[in-house]
């Protein structure tokens, strides 16, 4: 049962940026909508991220291209409580618009989500967001993430991938 969860992979490995003190960004492939302007997302009660989002009751969902996975991997890989991922991987950042919490400049898209409510499971808490404003790049979102966009899929382990072609189904 320990990898029955990536029979539902592959995900859009997004990158989740939190304040409180101090500013910390984590990949983040664990969410989900739940309603049109609602999302869920799971985090370790132990990362350093999980303790940001509680007290702040905010964050941004960053929607990153194949083209930053390094960037990706580092900010999943490494502690913000060890290290300033910000600073270290020259993460630039630009402020909210409806929210104090910034996003990540150069993403394809990013939401701006507050804290509604929050799950205590074993180990992870699930938080309900409502989201309260949302980006995208127009030239790679128009309705659905257009082809070109490749956005960055966590696959499972060091693997990732992106949306290669679509199809529709016949009518």
């Amino acid at each position: 049962m320990r990898y029955a969860y990536r029979l539902l992979h592959p995900r859009p490995a997004l990158v989740v940026v939190a304040k409180n003190e101090k500013t910390n960004a984590m990949a983040l492939a664990w969410h989900m909508p739940v309603e049109e302007s609602k999302v869920a997302i799971a985090v370790d009660r132990e990362n350093y991220t999980y303790e940001l989002i509680a007290k702040s009751k905010e964050f941004t969902l960053n929607v990153l291209s194949i083209d930053k996975l390094d960037l990706i991997w580092k900010v999943g890989t490494y502690s913000g409580r060890e290290i300033d991922k910000i600073k270290e991987f020259g993460i630039e950042l630009e402020e909210g618009v409806k929210i104090e919490t910034p996003h990540i400049k150069g993403c394809l898209g990013y939401l701006e989500c507050k804290v509604l409510d929050e799950i205590k499971l074993e180990e992870h808490s699930i938080f309900i967001a409502e989201i309260v404003h949302a980006w995208a790049d127009k030239r790679y979102f128009k309705e659905v993430w257009l082809e070109k966009a490749k956005i960055a899929m966590h696959v499972g382990k060091k693997f990732f991938t992106t949306p290669s072609e679509y199809f529709k189904p016949s009518e």
